[in-house]
C-alpha cells in the first residue's frame, strides 16, 4: 500500500512506490480516500491507498470530526468557544451554544475528488465533551464558595450552631487523622 497522511489527502501529494524493482510515481489527488486504487496497466501493477492515523481528526467520507474538551458549566449554561487548525493550517473559531455537543461548519471538510464536483468540500463536525477534571475543580470551588456564604450566614443569624459544627468538624477530622471526609 501507499501510505499517506491526512494532510496528503486533502492537499494533493506527489508519492513514489516500489514493485519488483521498479518504481512509480503516483500524483495523489485532493480528496482521495483510504482504498483508492492506483493502477499502471503497461506494468501489470495496482497500488492502494492506506490512511495514517492523524492526531486531531478522522475521517468519515467527505467530513472530518475532531474532538474538543470543555468545562460542565460551560457545556450546560455558558457555551464554548473552540480554536480548530485546519489540516490546509488555518485556524477556524468555532462555537457551540449551550447544551450542543457537535456542531457541523459546511465547507471545511474534505474536498470532493469528482472533477465535476469543483472546489466543493465536506463538513467538519466538532463533537464537545465535558472535562471531567475540569467539572470537578469547579464543582470544588462551588463547593467552598456556598460553605464560606452558608458559614457566614449561620454565624450571624446562629451563632452557637455555627461553633457547634466547627468544634463536630474539628473533632471528626482529628479523629480521621487531620482528614475531614
Amino acid at each position: 500500500p501507499i501510505r499517506c497522511s491526512l494532510e496528503e489527502l486533502y492537499s494533493g501529494a506527489r508519492k513514489s512506490a516500489s514493485h519488483e524493482g521498479r518504481s512509480f510515481v503516483v500524483d495523489v489527488k485532493p480528496g482521495w480516500k483510504e482504498g483508492t486504487r492506483i493502477t499502471f496497466e503497461e506494468a501489470g501493477v495496482c497500488f492502494q491507498l492506506a490512511q495514517e492515523e492523524h492526531p486531531r481528526f478522522s475521517r468519515r467520507g467527505h467530513d472530518l470530526a475532531a474532538v474538543a474538551f470543555c468545562g460542565l458549566l460551560d457545556l450546560l449554561v455558558r457555551g464554548s468557544s473552540h480554536e480548530v487548525r485546519t489540516l490546509d493550517s488555518r485556524t477556524l473559531r468555532v462555537r457551540l451554544p449551550p447544551r450542543r455537543l457537535s456542531v457541523k461548519v459546511s465547507g471545511e471538510g474534505m474536498p470532493l475528488s469528482r472533477p465535476e464536483a469543483g472546489r466543493q468540500r465536506g463538513d467538519l463536525v466538532l463533537n464537545l465533551f465535558a472535562d471531567w477534571a475540569v467539572a470537578a475543580d469547579q464543582a470544588r470551588q462551588w463547593g467552598r464558595t456556598a460553605l464560606w456564604v452558608g458559614g457566614a450566614l449561620l454565624f450571624f443569624t446562629n451563632t452557637s450552631l455555627f461553633f457547634g459544627l466547627v468544634f463536630a468538624y474539628s473533632f471528626f477530622a482529628n479523629a480521621n487523622g487531620g482528614r475531614a471526609n
